[in-house]
């Protein structure tokens, strides 16, 4: 069973909320209509979070923050507050030279009463490199490949997720590099994002370990902003997590993948694909 490490209980709101009406309850998710359901299914494949989430603490310049443990992603997640906006820029990565070690940049808006939202790109490039996904496949309800951004080994890629409150989402690629770029609306309802993550993803059951850590993505410029227009980096203002990668979904468990320390007043990060028993 595939469940978002996003819907964790922990990354619920602490309490800050936007002024005004509260969301209505018991909505859920309806199907929208989507191009390439099955292609963007399989593209943003996040799997099975492990065991070894942490109470979250607000993460200052001097702090490490505590670690969420995963099966198959690496960055940083930040909650605490109502986030509607996300956006990273990554380096587009060369196809990884063992083939079983196909891997993911992606952001995500989520929550532990919202199905995340997420926009990845493929390493390697190249047509249809770019998806997106409502939930989290077998159980997603949508997604889909963007078409008019052909990005390659080397681009720069800014990728950003923008709720308006009102109804959609808006999803979008800018090759930098380029100068191309698209964005996808998804309708959605009322709905509350107590999550935002920046992370690299690979699948645990086909990596091959690397005999030294090999970086995998350059993540740079990394910003969130809540519902009542609080701007910063992961670093905040507000909670940070770490999310690491392991073997076993646990914090007990030999790491596959994991990201750097934040640098950049929080901003950017690298991705490391680390050598494993």
């Amino acid at each position: 069973m595939y469940v978002s490490f996003l819907t964790r209980p922990e990354l619920l709101t602490s309490g800050r909320r936007p002024a005004g009406p509260k969301p209505p309850r018991g909505k859920t998710l309806k199907r929208a209509a989507f191009t390439a359901a099955a292609a963007g299914a399989a593209l943003l494949t996040l799997g099975t979070a492990g065991a070894g989430a942490a109470s979250a603490t607000v993460a200052g310049a001097h702090h490490a923050p505590p670690v969420i443990s995963t099966t198959n992603q690496a960055g940083y997640v930040t909650s605490g507050r109502w986030f509607r906006y996300i956006s990273t820029t990554v380096k587009v990565a060369a196809e990884p030279a063992q083939s079983g070690n196909s891997t993911y940049a992606s952001v995500v808006l989520g929550g532990a009463k919202a199905s995340p939202v997420t926009l990845a790109v493929k390493a390697g490039g190249g047509p249809a490199s770019i998806g997106w996904s409502i939930g989290v496949p077998p159980f997603g309800m949508g997604g889909g490949t963007m078409t008019k951004v052909t990005p390659k080994p080397g681009d720069m890629l800014k990728l950003s997720i923008y709720y308006n409150r009102h109804g959609s989402d808006f999803l979008t690629a800018a090759d930098i590099s380029q100068g191309t770029s698209q964005t996808v609306r998804l309708p959605v309802p009322t709905t509350v994002y107590t999550a935002a993550e920046a992370a690299g993803v690979v699948h645990n059951a086909t990596v091959v370990a690397p005999e030294a850590s090999t970086r995998l993505w350059a993540f740079s410029g990394t910003l969130v902003t809540t519902y009542t227009g609080v701007h910063g980096t992961l670093l905040g203002p507000w909670t940070t997590s770490q999310v690491v990668d392991t073997n076993t979904g646990g914090s007990s468990g030999a790491v596959v993948i994991s990201p750097s320390a934040l640098w950049n007043n929080g901003q950017n990060f690298g991705v490391w694909l680390r050598p494993t028993a």
